[in-house]
């Protein structure tokens, strides 16, 4: 269902956002910027949880994902639960055929809304891509100079 381009650069967000933070000491990953911003650990993990919610929860009806920031004490948990939960859903989502893609799902808080599964995919997919914006913002914001071009399509 995704374009070849877009399903590569999909595929290697998780192991490259994770990548990017390596340098930096876990007190400035966990440290907002300011007062009601969210620290990168935080984005990171919202990005792992709404993965979860959309794609497992509101499709396959699995249980609601628990990603509190607090129980993960590294990049390393992080990237533990996001790579095969980026695994699963790519060869789901890559499974999915015409069919399967305009079937639709109720929004969770509002029963008479739906959207189609291929919707939920391209929110996935955009809604990543919005906060990459703001890790990388935040990364700037360390001192970082040296940021490549992430785009999904490079």
């Amino acid at each position: 269902m995704l374009p070849s381009h877009i399903h590569s650069g999909f595929k290697t967000v998780p192991d490259e956002l994770i990548g990017l933070c390596r340098p930096h000491a876990w007190p400035q990953l966990t440290t907002p910027p300011a007062e009601g911003i969210r620290p990168i650990r935080d984005i990171l993990l919202h990005t792992v949880r709404a993965e979860a919610f959309w794609l497992h929860h509101v499709v396959h009806g699995a249980p609601r994902p628990n990603a509190d920031p607090e129980n993960f004490p590294s990049l390393d948990a992080i990237l533990a639960v996001w790579r095969p939960q980026r695994d699963l859903s790519l060869a789901w989502i890559q499974g999915l055929s015409a069919a399967d893609r305009i079937e639709t799902r109720p929004f969770p808080w509002d029963q008479s809304q739906r959207a189609s599964i291929e919707d939920i995919v391209w929110h996935v997919v955009t809604h990543e891509q919005y906060h990459r914006g703001q890790v990388f913002t935040r990364l700037a914001l360390l001192g970082r100079r040296d940021l490549p071009d992430h785009d999904l399509l490079r």
